[in-house]
């Protein structure tokens, strides 16, 4: 059993003057409290002190209390915090607050929420939550057992935010019975091939409407870039500019869960292992002008992170394989092809097989993850160099009836197992 955490982040409605001063001494006190302890920390490092967060916790909680004035479960969770990490950003810093000893959720007598906070030794306010979509989907989200004990206040521009931390206990799916493999792209974000013991089950791409709405909003941008500069209206165009600042980013994340949704759903009702590549230092590469300009659109990391929350919370396995050849490779005959008709139809010089690119790779993913997933026997042990197979399976392969097979790398090379959310 795995638990998984989930963070919702509900708006605070405009607070009075009194309200809005106090809570921005508070948080004066805890920024002036962060720096003690970190000068604490320093000072226990230097002299060769015991490092824990009790001894730490022990030198500096009557300063904090007493000359700071900071209420006693602040302190706890300050001290937790400046221990777990010394690197910290003050101007992305939030109030920690537990549950229900320094916060809670109440409610007036109109029934609107309001989150009952601690601001000093024995005085609260309370900060009122807004009811809009993000308050229906935090009751949404509660209902499927999820709890929380901890919350935390943070600045947002003229307004506050709550965070709060869900948590709820995952059963992971125990039996296999297919395997998922997924290929990125820069034109096509998600290019899906279902494999199982019967062969090929089901293939589909998602997210080709990316890669058009980025190229669009880039070519929009640049026209509004040069109005500022030199067209007739500038401010105009500049309060264009501003709108649209998190339009692309907020449209691709948005996708990115939204096709990570798609793909856990099929993966849990066919009881698969998802497979994705291993792309770490995607960034870092070099080519041409157009292709690095591809490469640094490919949200590879959002639709990670996506997949890998989303599959976590319905006790569906990602594992990520090594990335080399997959686009490649023939997995019916073994041999290495090559790409045509700029990329999108892979070609085998051996067996003559004609493909789409993505769906090749997506594949070639699906059987390299059948390959190193534990007692799995989808297919059997090949040779790297494309010789006969020791025992022949069959597969479905793209409407054929063919028997085909996948050489995979050499024993020094064999990708190795990531099991994410296990």
């Amino acid at each position: 059993m795995t638990e998984e955490v989930r963070t919702v982040v509900l708006n605070a409605l405009p607070l009075t003057k009194a309200k809005e001063e106090k809570l921005n001494n508070l948080f004066a006190k805890c920024i002036e409290g962060t720096e003690y302890l970190l000068a604490a920390l320093s000072y226990m490092e230097i002299y060769g002190d015991k490092l824990s967060r009790y001894e730490l916790q022990k030198k500096t909680y009557e300063y904090l209390k007493n000359e700071i004035g900071l209420p006693s479960q602040i302190i706890i969770d300050l001290t937790k915090d400046v221990f777990a990490s010394s690197a910290f950003r003050f101007s992305k810093y939030s109030i920690p607050y537990n549950v229900p000893r320094s916060g809670r959720l109440s409610y007036t007598k109109n029934g609107n929420p309001v989150m009952s906070i601690s601001i000093a030794l024995k005085q609260r306010i309370g900060v009122p939550v807004a009811q809009d979509g993000a308050w229906i989907r935090f009751n949404e989200i509660l209902k499927d057992g999820y709890t929380w004990t901890a919350f935390r206040l943070k600045r947002a521009r003229k307004n506050w935010q709550i965070l709060i931390s869900l948590r709820r206990k995952v059963e992971p799916i125990e039996e296999t019975e297919s395997v998922i493999g997924i290929d990125i792209g820069s034109r096509c974000l998600a290019a899906m091939s279902l494999i199982s013991a019967k062969g090929i089950e089901k293939q589909l791409y998602f997210g080709r409407d990316i890669w058009e709405h980025q190229r669009d909003i880039s070519i929009r941008r640049s026209k509004l870039q040069s109005y500022s500069k030199k067209g007739v209206d500038k401010e105009k165009a500049r309060k264009k500019l501003r709108a649209m600042k998190h339009k692309e980013s907020n449209y691709v994340k948005t996708r990115c869960y939204e096709i990570a949704h798609e793909i856990v759903r099929i993966a849990k009702e066919k009881k698969s292992v998802i497979a994705i590549e291993n792309l770490n230092g995607l960034r870092n590469t070099r080519g041409h002008r157009k292709s690095n300009r591809r490469t640094k659109r490919m949200p590879y990391h959002i639709f990670r992170a996506a997949l890998e929350s989303v599959s976590k919370r319905e006790g569906v396995k990602v594992i990520a394989v090594s990335p080399r050849h997959t686009s490649k490779w023939c997995p019916k005959c073994g041999s290495l092809g090559k790409r045509k008709a700029k990329g999108s139809i892979f070609v085998c010089p051996k067996c003559r097989r004609e493909v789409n690119a993505d769906r090749n790779a997506s594949l070639n993913i699906a059987l390299r993850a059948a390959e190193v997933i534990r007692n799995h026997k989808l297919i059997s042990s090949q040779s790297s160099e494309g010789g006969p197979t020791v025992n022949w399976v069959g597969w479905q392969d793209e409407g054929e009836g063919v028997k085909s097979w996948h050489g995979y790398l050499a024993p020094d090379c064999k990708p190795t197992l990531l099991r994410v959310g296990s």
